[in-house]
């Protein structure tokens, strides 16, 4: 009787229901049994065949209802259960060494030698080729600390959302971001940890969109990733995976919209509250962004010192900046000098307020007013780099979009509309008309 003849015996059924002689499957040197009994059912008794047998250290046990099955199984188990002998006839004395050491190096884990084996056999095919398992092992264990907060896609978009209303953003910026993450979290329903940076380029080119708005996607998505890093969702002091989309060529030549001093002096004649009057010449001869002007209290306008002050905390940078107050605005906000508070209460002015304009000139350019400004303020000083400060900007941008797009003449028009009846309002209504 050889080994798994002896484990066979050791394996066979402890209740019988009869004492009928089991049927043998053999192979090679192999013989597995099947044990015949019954087993009841709703008080009627059904034939039951039982293959037991012994394979990698743990007793296997199986039934079937019909005997054939019984066979057909028993065979390939005494097949695979023979080749395994033949292989062991095969190993060397440093075979037997080695998997000796495997065991005692494996005792620790629990895990057994052969499912050892084939969890690295399938985790090498999953990796790309060359690459180390353990160093994976590594970068997952980072990425998934068992402290680490876990958050759906979705869970962390809706903490975003509350959180930049929160910070008073326009509504305008919600309704980008809405645009963007909303697809976003529909389509990726896992973890924010697991979501992967070619996973995300995948998804932005399958959109369909203009290259453009795909640039303009990822950035909201880079966002999104560094809040949920804030939060504690992804790894500290790690670039999140949202930074590695492939970056979007830049789109040059795009025509950047802005007012004439004609249109402005449209919008300002008929601006029939105070709060159109202030938001359009803030806007107007500052460059102001415009959730940088929702955040604005009316301490940060200096008209004695002729500078309006956008604190880091107010502004997009989170940089700190001092923008003129030209002798036009001047003269726009000195009614207002002695008013204190925000100065634009209501979160939706910013929008009100434009479509207001919009119709006032037959239609409003994106980011009219600080388009408007940076161009005529460039044709004014012909000085970029004081531009690109006053502005929050950078100079190369300041250099590539807005060089050039007005002349002198023009920008000298743009500054000097002033309230009407005041000195130095050049641009009459005459002329409007």
């Amino acid at each position: 009787m050889n080994c798994q003849e002896s484990m066979a015996e050791r394996a066979k059924p402890t209740r019988q229901t009869k004492t009928t002689k089991p049927i043998e499957v053999r192979e090679g040197n192999t013989k597995l049994r099947i044990y015949r009994g019954t087993v009841k059912k709703g008080g009627k008794g059904y034939p039951q065949f039982t293959l037991c047998y012994y394979e990698g250290g743990s007793r296997h046990r199986k039934t079937f209802a019909d005997l054939d099955e019984a066979k057909t199984e028993a065979g390939k188990v005494a097949s695979r259960l023979e080749q395994g002998h033949r292989d062991v006839l095969k190993l060397t004395n440093a075979d037997q060494h080695t998997y000796a050491v495997a065991c005692r190096e494996l005792k620790a884990t629990g895990i057994p030698l052969l499912d050892a084996i084939r969890q690295y056999v399938a985790a090498v095919k999953a990796l790309p080729t060359g690459s180390s398992v353990i160093e994976a092992a590594k970068e997952y264990s980072k990425r998934h600390t068992s402290n680490a907060k876990r958050r759906t896609v979705a869970e962390v978009v809706a903490e975003f959302y509350a959180a930049k209303e929160k910070d008073g953003v326009s509504a305008g910026y919600m309704r980008t971001l809405r645009y963007h993450l909303n697809p976003f979290a529909e389509q990726f329903k896992n973890q924010i940890s697991a979501v992967m940076s070619g996973d995300m380029d995948t998804w932005l080119r399958g959109l369909g969109h203009s290259q453009r708005t795909r640039k303009n996607a990822a950035v909201s998505l880079v966002t999104l990733f560094k809040f949920a890093r804030g939060c504690g969702y992804l790894p500290k002091n790690t670039p999140t995976e949202a930074e590695s989309i492939t970056k979007q060529k830049t789109v040059r030549g795009g025509k950047i919209g802005i007012l004439t001093p004609d249109q402005l002096q449209k919008i300002l004649t008929a601006a029939d509250t105070d709060e159109k009057r202030i938001y359009f010449a803030l806007g107007a001869f500052t460059g102001i962004r415009a959730a940088e002007l929702a955040r604005l209290d009316w301490q940060d306008v200096g008209l004695a010192r002729r500078f309006v002050t956008i604190e880091a905390d107010k502004a997009k940078t989170a940089t700190r900046r001092l923008v003129p107050i030209c002798d036009a605005l001047a003269e726009w906000l000195r009614p207002y000098a002695k008013r204190k508070g925000l100065i634009f209460p209501s979160k939706r002015a910013a929008e009100r307020l434009i479509e207001w304009a919009g119709k006032i000139i037959g239609g409003w350019p994106k980011n009219a007013l600080r388009h408007s400004f940076i161009s005529y303020r460039v044709a004014e000083t012909q000085n970029v780099n004081q531009t690109a400060l006053e502005a929050g900007n950078s100079p190369k941008i300041i250099f590539s979009n807005y060089r050039e797009l007005v002349e002198p003449a023009d920008a000298a028009k743009w500054f000097a509309i002033k309230p009407p009846g005041q000195p130095g309002n050049v641009v009459s209504m005459e002329a409007v008309a």
